[in-house]
Order: structure tokens, then C-alpha cells, then sequence
């Protein structure tokens, strides 16, 4: 793609967020199109999408008009069966972000495969549960999640340790709503609150029937949890990280979560997987399970991560805050937990 170049300046070099020249105002995205050459034929739609910031515009492939307000539905599309949810439809959609100078603005809308196939960076939430008093104060609340990998037929360490959260992405009534503006605490807290409704459970309860496994195998038993009751006001705002991997390039917001220790002890993590139906040919659901919590210090997972033991993982949601661009965070973070008291 050629520059865009005027008499005093050149657009590219002084691109601001969604590629917008800082100088003269002008867009100037770097456009990629998924046309084959055979979108037309088909009747489909296209898409341009900026290698750059991750912006989207949709077309109609033959007459290369362009679609306002589009909403992932080709205009020659058989009506869908009732009950499909547009996850089912168009896979899980994410906020596309970026930064402008102390901002984050939400600059676009993708589905979660794409966004890790082609690199483009999301938005989720982190929160990490800390115990307030008693022996193991201060211990961070994680998570082993090798059971739930095992089941989704992925390869896992025996002892995989994680935090909760997740990604953040639009409501289905309001899908374009917040692109161009900047991502408000209380869009990130109200995320951090549902994944937390989904993964940080309590024991004995009636709500959640979660499934148990040990050693990567179904016990063929059940456990019966309730969601942790969380108020929106113990979500303690920490601040943003960054992270970059292969298939996985995000903006992270952390919150910290105090936990009395009382509470602590009726805790047990869930999430679910897709587990086709030992009767019905063809059907698959989502089934919840189980996994069990650690009270762990922070200096031990350091450790543990250090190691470098096969046998051990912690998994980046935890290593991320020990990179040298999120030090700042990190720090306010153990400050907090170290000063936290209870009242």
C-alpha cells in the first residue's frame, strides 16, 4: 500500500488511535480484503479489515457498496432456527483495542478466532482474589485447571494455575455501540463481575451443577455450588497490563478481590467445556466443571514459574504481571495486598 502523502507531511508517519493522521485529521487504513475473487459469484459479503488497528468495513461484493451498521448478516442469508444465539451464529465476539496516549479505546469488533489467528489486541479482565486475614493472608486464590483442559482435549501440566477472568465483548443489543469511545471502569468491572458469576463459585450450594474429575478423568460424581456473591464496590481497580503472544495479544485490566478467610474456605473455581451427548448423535452441550483452589503466596508462584518444572504451569494470566511493561501495575498491586486491612 502506497503512503498517503500531502504537501507537508506524511499521514502514516503520525497515525494516531484508529489510524487517524494526527495532523490532518485524515483515516488511513491499511485495508485487507477476505474476497477470494468468488464473493461476488457466491453472494457474499465482504470484508476489509486494517492490518493495522483492527478496523472493519463490510461490502456487497458485487456491487462494492458499502454496508452501514453491519450487523455479520449477509443480505441473501436463510432465516435462522429459532433459539440460535449469536455466539452460535458468528462465534464469541471481542472488543478490538488500542491506546492513545493514557487512553484505551475500543476500536472495533471481531470474533475471538480471528482476533487470535491474526494477532489483533482485545480486551479482558483479570481479577485476582487475595485472602484478608487469618494464616494465609495475603495468599493469592488460584486455580488448577488441568482437569478442564483435559476435557476440552487439550494437553496440560497435572498442576496448571490460573486466575479468573476473561474477555470482554459487546451486548447483543447494542453490538457496535462503544466503538470509538474509551473503555470506562465500569464497562471492565461489569465484565470482571460476570466471569467471576461463572468461575468463582461456592460449595454446597443449589445453583450450578459442576461435574468432578480427578486425574483428568470423570469421577462420575457431582457437586452442587452457588455463584461467590461479589459487590461491584470490593472489585479494587488496579490498572492495565499488556501482553503479547503468538495467538494472543490483549490489554488486561486487573482487579484485585479481598476475600475473608471464612469465605476463602467454602471457594471451588468452575468452567465449562463442550461435551457431546452419549445418546443423542450429533448434540453437544456445554458442561460445567469443577476445579480445585490453592492459596498460594505470590513469591511461590514466582518461583514455581521459574523453575521451569514440565510438571508445573502458570499459565500467563499470572506471568504477565512480572513483565518489565507491566511493573507499575504490578507494583500498586502488591502494595494493596500487602496494606489491605480488615474492617
Amino acid at each position: 500500500m502506497s503512503k498517503q502523502q500531502n504537501k507537508t507531511h506524511i499521514c502514516e508517519e503520525h497515525l494516531g488511535a484508529h489510524c487517524r493522521c494526527t495532523v490532518c485529521g485524515n483515516f488511513c487504513h491499511d485495508y485487507h480484503s477476505n474476497d477470494d475473487g468468488t464473493f461476488a459469484a457466491s453472494g457474499k459479503v465482504a470484508t476489509d479489515q486494517c492490518a493495522r488497528c483492527g478496523y472493519e468495513e463490510h461490502y456487497y461484493a458485487d456491487s462494492g457498496k458499502v454496508i452501514e451498521n453491519y450487523r455479520g448478516r449477509s443480505y441473501e442469508r436463510d432465516p435462522e432456527p429459532a433459539g440460535t444465539s449469536r455466539q452460535q451464529r458468528q462465534g464469541e465476539l471481542l472488543y478490538l483495542v488500542g491506546k492513545s496516549d493514557e487512553s484505551y479505546l475500543i476500536t472495533g469488533i471481531t470474533e475471538r478466532s480471528v482476533a487470535e489467528k491474526t494477532g489483533l489486541r482485545h480486551l479482558t479482565v483479570i481479577i485476582i482474589p487475595f485472602i484478608t486475614d487469618g494464616a494465609n493472608k495475603g495468599c493469592w486464590i488460584v486455580h488448577n485447571r488441568h482437569d478442564k483442559q483435559i476435557a476440552k482435549g487439550k494437553i496440560s501440566a497435572p498442576l496448571s494455575l490460573n486466575l479468573f477472568g476473561g474477555h470482554c465483548g459487546p451486548p447483543e443489543d447494542d453490538v457496535a455501540g462503544l466503538i470509538g469511545k474509551t473503555v470506562e471502569l465500569e464497562l471492565l468491572r461489569e465484565n470482571a463481575l460476570r466471569e467471576l458469576s461463572e468461575e468463582l463459585l461456592c460449595k454446597n450450594g443449589t445453583e450450578k451443577r459442576l461435574e468432578l474429575w480427578r486425574d483428568g478423568v470423570s469421577a462420575g460424581e457431582v457437586l452442587y455450588a452457588s455463584s461467590y456473591e461479589v459487590c461491584p464496590e470490593s472489585l479494587i481497580p488496579v490498572g492495565f497490563t499488556e501482553y503479547a503472544a503468538k495467538d494472543n495479544v490483549e490489554y488486561s485490566y486487573i482487579f484485585a478481590l479481598p476475600v475473608p478467610v471464612d469465605q476463602a474456605e467454602q471457594i471451588i473455581a468452575a468452567d465449562n467445556y463442550e461435551k457431546r451427548d452419549p445418546i443423542i448423535e450429533g448434540m453437544v452441550y456445554k458442561a460445567d466443571i469443577a476445579l480445585p483452589v490453592i492459596f498460594m503466596p505470590e513469591p511461590e508462584l514466582k518461583r514455581l514459574w521459574e523453575k521451569r518444572d514440565p510438571e508445573i504451569e502458570v499459565c500467563d494470566a499470572i506471568t504477565r504481571l512480572w513483565e518489565e511493561q507491566n511493573h507499575v501495575v504490578y507494583q500498586r498491586l502488591i502494595e494493596y495486598i500487602g496494606t489491605h486491612e480488615v474492617f
